[in-house]
């Protein structure tokens, strides 16, 4: 467990802090929800249709163009304020309990929660989606403060919760669903399928 702590995370220093803080940890009956953003709860199929910018510009490219040429303000006013989305996800989610755990540049991320009315709801915004799986694990012993029975992470891109499930589940003590999520539009139900 060890190695694999110091795989995703190098400072020593805070994986000791964050095991001797989990073994003063009590376990709970409670359950734990953790939901990605993008195309899990809100799909951006849409934008991809009506701004070329977004379309040809993919990944990193993707928030450079938004930082550089649409706006952050704008990208949350056109695609983001007043519009619908599925709620089968965020209606599971419980403020100051709970976690959106979305990857992504911070200030768009927290745009685009804003414009979507969710930002009651605790989120963490990781850079890579590999810095998810430290960020839950954090989650849990600095904030959560206590051990879950199980927790369910709803995802469209469920790939490290899958390559790390053994880990959160030997160092949380809990049992990890993962639900991998995919989205057609923001005007049809959502698909999940366990994983």
């Amino acid at each position: 467990m060890q190695e694999t702590l110091k795989k995703l995370w190098a400072n020593q220093e805070l994986i000791n802090k964050l095991l001797e803080t989990k073994n003063t940890l009590k376990k709970s009956s409670e359950n734990l929800y953790i939901a990605d953003f993008d195309d899990t709860i809100f799909c951006r199929k849409e934008q991809l249709e009506q701004s070329e910018l977004l379309r040809t510009n993919r990944w990193a490219k993707w928030n450079q163009a938004i930082l550089d040429t649409m706006w952050i303000d704008v990208l949350a006013k056109d695609f983001y304020e007043w519009k619908t989305y599925p709620n089968c996800v965020t209606s599971l989610l419980r403020e100051n309990h709970d976690l959106i755990l979305t990857a992504g540049i911070q200030d768009i991320q927290n745009a685009k929660l804003k414009a979507t009315q969710l930002t009651h709801i605790n989120t963490i915004v990781t850079l890579h989606a590999v810095d998810k799986i430290i960020a839950l694990i954090s989650y849990v012993i600095f904030e959560l403060k206590f051990l879950p029975k199980e927790i369910t992470v709803f995802e469209d891109r469920p790939q490290f919760f899958i390559e790390y499930r053994s880990l959160i589940e030997e160092l949380l003590e809990t049992k990890l669903i993962i639900k991998h999520v995919t989205m057609n539009s923001n005007h049809e139900p959502i698909n999940m399928t366990d994983v």
